[in-house]
């Protein structure tokens, strides 16, 4: 069901009604479950039509609630005349309490109504309410930014727009204690809560941004990050794996996949850790049941990267000059 937070009206006369939804939900009516699958916060339809189809398999996972154990969403809808109008979403790994706010979204015909700030309302009060120890979440809309910072929004680097986070914690701090670096490290399965950890907070971590320590090429571009990766796993194209400190922190990842009738494979580490990605990339390939090696696409000037391949016994199989490098193994390790 919706959970209804707020019923009035607007400065027109319209109804408005504002209504949440906390997964795992097992009885969310259908037309919201349709709008929530047909409005995917996009302007350019045709750019991002894959991101829309990734951010579906999300959604149906959440509501379905195959994610229950690793994650919670908090999901929020805008209705004006009973016509779903606005939404916004956030989500935290239930384990590292790390989270990610988005899909922030009002329809055309809807605008400068004040919805959002009627939705960003609760969300900052439910995040407050919950197990989530911080929101991360990146724009480069001034306006919007200066909608996040009245419900408690910074940018994580200053700046008008950018990283942003609402956090409990301090994030630098948080930075600091969760890469120390040399420390031992465990691999294991990925889950659908370490998408916030990787895509987020490792991504937005003082060694990481701004530094192009992962650039992904070739076919690795169109599995841009933990997220996507994870969805084709869920499909059954191969594994992915993460890197865990003993605190519990995810220091990185690799992925195996066999996708569009191609092998690909690639990984992000954190510069501190970047000892134990030799080890990372040899199990995600041991366990990858493709019929042919995956590919492994290294930018050209990548050197560090190129080290890591080559300690973890691939060979380089293909150069496209002034671009890429392509790496393999002979045989599974």
């Amino acid at each position: 069901m919706l959970d209804c937070l707020y019923e009035g009206k607007l400065v027109d006369g319209r109804s408005v009604r504002i209504t949440r939804i906390v997964t795992p939900e097992s009885n969310v009516p259908s037309r919201a479950i349709r709008y929530l699958m047909g409005s995917l916060s996009y302007e350019k339809y045709r750019q991002y039509v894959k991101d829309q189809a990734y951010w579906r398999l999300y959604y149906r996972e959440a509501l379905d609630g195959h994610t229950a154990d690793y994650v919670t969403d908090y999901l929020y809808l805008a209705e004006v005349d009973g016509q779903f109008a606005a939404r916004l979403w956030f989500a935290y790994n239930k384990h590292s309490g790390f989270g990610n706010f988005g899909n922030v979204y009002t329809e055309a015909e809807f605008r400068r109504l004040g919805l959002m700030t009627m939705l960003l309302k609760p969300c900052a009060e439910d995040f407050h309410a919950s197990g989530a120890k911080m929101l991360c979440c990146a724009t480069g809309n001034v306006f919007a930014a200066n909608s996040y910072r009245k419900v408690g929004f910074k940018t994580i680097y200053g700046g008008e727009t950018g990283p942003m986070t609402i956090t409990k914690v301090d994030f630098f701090e948080e930075d600091a204690k969760a890469f120390p670096g040399n420390e031992p490290l465990t691999i294991r399965p990925g889950t659908p809560g370490d998408q916030f950890d990787i895509d987020k907070f490792l991504a937005y971590s003082k060694a990481m941004y701004g530094f192009r320590r992962c650039h992904h090429v070739g076919l690795s571009t169109h599995v841009s990050d933990y997220r996507i990766a994870f969805q084709e796993h869920l499909s059954g194209n191969g594994p992915i794996n993460v890197a865990v400190t003993p605190s519990g922190y995810v220091v990185g990842f690799a992925y195996a996949l066999n996708y569009y009738g191609e092998t690909v494979m690639d990984f992000t580490t954190h510069p501190l850790y970047t000892e134990n990605a030799a080890e990372l990339l040899k199990r995600t390939v041991a366990e990858f049941e493709g019929q042919q090696q995956p590919l492994l696409y290294i930018h050209i000037d990548d050197t560090e990267r190129h080290v890591l391949a080559l300690k973890a016994g691939f060979s380089n199989v293909a150069i496209v000059p002034g671009r890429y490098v392509v790496y393999s193994l002979a045989e599974k390790k």
